[in-house]
Order: structure tokens, then C-alpha cells, then sequence
């Protein structure tokens, strides 16, 4: 399914009828990625669904109220703070592109501008003040992820890149002729056409565009004519929500599309009107969503079994090694006793004994390995206890074996279900019953957050005057904050000679050089994570991090540097 421009405004357009003047009641946060407002307008209350999903971002209009945690999230507290209560005072899109914004206002305060924008595993849901100033937003985007676009509190807002594409809104048949003449070249080709709207016009996805190439093409070339007119009639159905909601589905009859038009290259018979494009776009991604969370959950049940199926079949083999082991018990026992026999024949430092074997009737001298470093009688103790662990495993060996093999049954039977499996309550109760079985270790799947350090270990201090300090809290973070995060200009320091953590001083925003309160305040936090954290004082050396450098080939959190300074502080104060 995609979302592009051309479905936005269809959704759009429909909001704009519903909740424009509505008052918003309530906001809720189901997850990371999920939230609803709640607005209530004259005679009825609507539920504006957003996502920022990574697979699935979207927004419309649901009749469903999904469950919250029991704690909101902070963006949740941000929006309730600001929006809970104000009115709807407008919902536009920026030009053609995937980005919403929602404008809201209480009576006799500034107004708050939600911004929604629709950019696959990049998607994010920003709140910004009258002037543009981020309050709030779901995801977090510092400068280690984008140099040039941060999303972050107390930044100005930034559109997103691509946003100086060609707006077909704008667009009348001489300027829509002007940019095919000069964009591409006659005989126009489908592939070639297609890239060129993806590439040059906002809000254009892959289904649109080959929409547009379908409609225009004639054995094999386009028109140049009729795609300057599929061009304008695309404006003018926008322009005038002259949109006609199809629910397309495949030869099968599962939905696998939404869309605001009629496409020209599905059969009539596999695209069903209706009346809304919220409705469909509901019912299709809750059915999307539904087939996802089945395969993911199926594919997380599998590699679990997976796993424990070749720990068992390890452990097997660990078993029958130990079975083997004690078919030579007796014969650790027998080497014990000659050892001691032959005790005046070897002298420590021996690493091999040629003694007489009498338990063998032809008693011939055999070789027998020492451990050079123990005395005879240590060596012969050895073997006994060789032979007596030989015996204690091969008493518990079989046991063990008819359980795991047991184990292994289950598991491989319990593989079988989960292929087959219908639905996410039969793989879960499957699980769940495995863990209790002790076959399965219970694991909590946790949804991954996109993180501004990408997982690794870096701690934040923001100083009472703005300025933030990072620092590592490993090796790989030392590593990574220095070679990845940190600006040329930015501050590094360290504690001289001695293992402990890198130390940045962000330095972008500010002017005037650091102040040497936060300097000072860094230093001790550099000397706090370092191996000296209980000496009375501590020498730190400090200097921009582009005098920094890592030799290749080197350890993490190995590096060079020069034209430092340094300051002595105490850890403890």
C-alpha cells in the first residue's frame, strides 16, 4: 500500500470537512508510533488516527479507540499540554507533498502547528509554537543522526529534504508543457517517464507515477500530449476534491490498495467505490497491520525454536560425547594403578611414562601421557578422577539423552505449528506453552526506537545555560562519539595518560568559545569516568576535537591528539 501525495489530499480534504472548527478533547498515545486526537465537532466526535511507523505511516479518520499505556509518553504530555481544548482552525498540505499541517488554537492564546510528515522509516509527528520553535515530536533527531536538520526542543522547525520538488498543483498546461520540453527528450520511454515524475514533482510515489505512464503511453512510448493533460486533470481533481475512493483488491479478493481515483490498471471487477477514503484506508491497514504483526510474530516464534532445537541438538552431541568418554573409564582407572606401580620409573618433568601395562596378559610397556608440572602420584590422582567423572556422566548420560531427544520431538513438532499457525493468539499460546515447558526462554520483544546514538552507551548532561556534554560509557562509545559525533569545533577531553571516558563539549549554537564553568564542569565529568575517579585530583586535557585522531588499526577508544591543554579538578566536587 502507498501513501502518497495524491491520497493525502483525498484524506485531507475529507478532514477538512469534519473537524475544521471542532474542538480537540482528548489526545492519546497508544505506543511509539501510534497516537489519536480526539475532536469533537458539531453532532459528533472524530478520531484522527497518525502513524509513524516505519512500514505503515498514515493518517485518517478511525472508528476504533485502541488501548493506551498506563503511563503517557512524554510527547503525549507535550501535545495534552498544548492542544487539549483548542480548536481546529485549518488542515492543509504543503503543496502536493506527504506532509500535513494541522493548525489549533484555545481562545486568546498562540497558535500550535502539528506537523505530520510521511517519510517512510523517517516519518515523524512535530508540535512547533506560532513561530516555528519544535515543542515536542515523536521522534527525536539530533545532529549525530542530520547535521542539517535537527528535531529536537527549542529548535527552529526545517522542512523536510525534497521539499523544492515541483508542486502539479501549480501547474497550467503552458508551464506543464514548458517543464516536459525541457525535463525530457522525444520518444519519451515508460521507465524514463516514470523516473522523471518520481524525481521531480512532490508527493509523487511509484503507484502514482505509473498511474500517470499507464494513461499516457502508447506502444511503449508517452504521449507528450496526453501526459501534459493527465498532468493538469490531476490538479484540477484536487483542486475541486473531485475524488472517487476505490478499495482495490487482488484476483483473491484480500485489499491490497486505497486509492482516490480509479486506477486504469486493475480490473473494474477488483476496485470497489466507496464513499470515503477513510474508510477504506481503516479497514486496509488494519488488515495490513494485522498480516504483519502475524508474520513477524511467526518469524520471531521460528528463529526462537530454531535456537532451541541447535542448543539441544549441541547438547546431544555433548551427550554422546560423554557416553563415549565413559566406555574409557575402566581404562583411566587401570592407567591410574600402573602409574602408581611404576611409581620409582618417573620422575616429575616426565610429559610420557614407558611402563609395564599388567593388565594386559602379554604385559607389554605401553606410553602413558604426564602432566609434566605434577609429581607421579598427582598424575595417577588425575586419572582417578578422570575415571570417576567418566563414571558420574555416563550414569546420568542416557537419562539425559531420552529427555532431550523428547525435547527435540516437541520442538520440532511445535516448528511445524508455527508454519502453519492462522493467527498471532495461536503462535503466542504456542510460546507461552513452550516456556512453560522450559523449552523456550521467555523474551520480551522490544519495539526498536530510532535512537540519536544509534544504541551506543553515550551519556548527556545539558548544563543550566544550554550547553550539552556527552560522553562515552564504553570503548565502542568512546569510538563512536569521537569519530561520529562530534563536530571539528566541539571540545574533547580526556583524563591525561589514564583509561576513561571520551568527553565532548557541543559547541554548535553557541558563541564566544566555551565558558569555563562548563568547561570545568566537563573536565570533572571526564575525571569521574576514568580509572582515577577516586584520586583527589585529576589532570584532564582538553582540545578540539579535529586535533583528534585515531590511528588505523588501532584499539577502541584509542587516539592521538595535540595542541592540548590541560586542567586539574577534583572528581568529587
Amino acid at each position: 500500500m502507498t501513501y502518497d501525495g495524491l491520497v493525502l489530499a483525498a484524506v485531507i480534504a475529507e478532514l477538512r470537512k469534519r473537524i475544521v472548527g471542532g474542538r480537540i478533547q482528548e489526545i492519546r498515545q497508544h505506543n511509539a508510533s501510534d497516537l489519536t486526537l480526539e475532536v469533537r465537532a458539531p453532532g459528533h466526535t472524530y478520531r484522527v488516527f497518525f502513524s509513524v511507523d516505519a512500514r505503515f505511516p498514515r493518517v485518517h479518520l478511525t472508528s476504533t479507540s485502541q488501548p493506551v499505556p498506563d503511563r503517557p509518553p512524554t510527547f503525549c504530555m507535550v501535545m495534552r499540554k498544548h492542544l487539549r481544548g483548542a480548536f481546529v482552525s485549518s488542515i492543509e498540505q504543503v503543496g502536493f507533498d506527504r506532509v500535513l499541517k494541522l493548525r489549533s488554537a484555545r481562545h486568546d492564546e498562540p497558535e500550535r502547528v502539528l506537523i505530520f510528515e510521511i517519510m517512510g522509516k523517517h516519518s515523524n509527528l512535530v508540535l512547533t509554537d506560532e513561530s516555528g520553535k519544535i515543542l515536542g515530536a515523536v521522534k527525536h533527531i539530533g545532529s549525530s543522526l542530520s547535521r542539517y536538520r535537527q528535531i529536537l526542543p527549542g529548535k527552529d522547525y526545517q522542512p523536510p529534504p525534497g521539499s523544492n520538488k515541483l508542486n502539479p498543483l501549480e501547474l497550467d498546461l503552458t508551464s506543464v508543457d514548458f517543464v516536459i520540453r525541457t525535463g525530457l527528450r522525444e520518444p519519451i520511454e515508460p521507465v524514463t517517464a516514470r523516473e522523471w515524475l518520481i524525481s521531480n514533482f512532490a508527493g509523487f510515489g511509484p503507484f502514482l507515477a505509473d498511474e500517470i505512464v499507464a494513461r499516457t503511453t502508447d506502444e511503449n512510448i508517452v504521449n507528450p500530449e496526453r501526459l501534459r493533460y493527465e498532468l493538469v486533470r490531476l490538479a484540477d481533481i484536487v483542486q475541486r476534491s473531485d475524488f472517487e475512493p476505490v478499495l482495490i483488491t487482488d484476483q483473491v479478493g484480500r485489499a491490497i490498495m486505497a486509492y482516490p481515483i480509479r486506477s486504469v490498471r486493475f480490473p473494474a471487477e477488483q476496485q470497489h467505490p466507496r464513499d470515503s477514503i477513510n474508510e477504506p484506508l481503516e479497514a486496509l491497514f488494519r488488515s495490513l497491520v494485522a498480516r504483519t504483526q502475524l508474520d513477524d510474530e511467526r518469524s520471531q516464534t521460528l528463529v526462537a525454536i530454531r535456537r532451541a532445537i541447535a542448543s539441544r541438538q549441541q547438547t546431544m552431541k555433548s551427550i554422546e560425547r560423554a557416553i563415549a568418554e565413559s566406555y574409557k573409564a575402566e581404562r583411566y582407572r587401570q592407567i591410574g594403578e600402573l602409574i602408581l606401580a611404576s611409581v620409582h620409573e618417573i620422575a616429575k618433568g616426565d610429559r610420557i611414562a614407558k611402563i609395564i601395562d599388567f593388565f594386559d596378559p602379554d604385559m607389554p610397556r605401553i606410553e602413558v601421557e604426564l602432566d609434566e608440572k605434577r609429581t607421579p602420584q598427582q598424575n595417577a590422582e588425575r586419572y582417578f578422577k578422570r575415571y570417576q567423572k567418566a563414571r558420574e556422566a555416563a550414569s546420568n548420560a542416557e537419562v539425559r539423552k531420552n529427555k532431550v531427544a523428547q525435547e527435540l520431538e516437541t520442538l520440532e513438532t511445535a516448528f511445524h505449528k508455527a508454519e502453519s499457525a492462522r493467527t498471532v493468539d495461536e503462535l503466542r499460546n504456542l510460546r507461552e506453552t513452550l516456556v512453560k515447558q522450559d523449552l523456550l526462554r521467555k523474551e520480551t520483544v522490544a519495539e526498536k526506537a530510532e535512537d540519536e546514538f544509534e544504541g551506543h552507551r553515550v551519556g548527556r548532561i545539558r548544563t543550566a545555560d544550554g550547553w550539552e556534554i556527552l560522553y562515552g560509557e564504553s570503548s565502542q562509545a568512546n569510538d563512536y562519539l569521537t569519530q561520529r559525533v562530534a563536530r571539528p569545533d566541539d571540545v574533547w577531553l580526556h583524563a591525561r595518560s589514564i583509561t576513561g571516558a571520551h568527553v565532548i563539549i557541543r559547541t554548535d549554537g553557541h558563541s564566544g568559545g566555551v565558558p569555563k564553568h562548563v568547561l570545568l564542569q566537563a573536565a570533572q565529568v571526564a575525571a569521574k569516568n576514568s580509572e582515577a575517579k577516586h584520586s583527589s585530583l585529576v589532570p584532564v586535557d582538553y582540545t578540539l576535537k579535529k586535533y583528534v585522531r585515531k590511528p588505523r588499526g588501532s584499539a577502541p577508544g584509542f587516539v592521538t591528539y595535540r595542541n592540548e591543554k590541560t586542567i586539574d579538578v577534583s572528581p568529587e566536587k
